[in-house]
């Protein structure tokens, strides 16, 4: 009788050890996926680069909303949403360049317009002239911002 107890208390000590081992492995792969998330893709629909879309838009003297944020500060992710709100209003009128900072892909983008601080907005007329906003703007700031550079000609 005690064989057949320490069998099975060595049989459930595999089983423990086994459950255990797929919980750390189902943990870091979570842990591995959930890094692709900190930095996503700072790319367009069209696959271009922010700093491909900047350039194409001062070319082209079409107005720019450039949005330079992270995604894990807490005021950015406030501006990801007021822009996400506001914006799709003014699309047809302007090119929105988002601007991941972490992604080390815009770090010349970053140099050429002298970043300093996230998040900001930098809203360029057809001329090429930016006006600098540091820090969130209420929705209705944005908006009023958005369609002064849209009539802008």
């Amino acid at each position: 009788m005690p064989k057949k107890c320490r069998h099975k208390k060595t049989n459930n000590l595999a089983r423990i050890l086994i459950v255990v081992g797929v919980l750390a492995l189902a943990a870091v792969l979570l842990l591995l996926k959930g890094g692709d998330n900190d930095q996503p893709k700072t790319t367009t629909v069209s696959g271009e680069l922010p700093a491909t879309q900047f350039q194409n838009a001062l070319v082209e003297h079409r107005p720019m909303l450039a949005f330079f944020h992270s995604n894990n500060c807490d005021q950015c992710i406030e501006m990801i949403k007021i822009v996400e709100e506001v914006y799709p209003e003014f699309a047809d009128s302007m090119v929105l360049v988002d601007v991941n900072v972490y992604d080390e892909r815009n770090a010349p983008l970053l140099r050429q317009v002298g970043l300093q601080y996230i998040p900001t907005l930098i809203f360029y007329d057809r001329a090429g002239q930016g006006q600098v906003s540091v820090g969130v703007m209420e929705a209705d700031q944005l908006r009023q911002a958005l369609a002064v550079l849209a009539e802008g000609d």
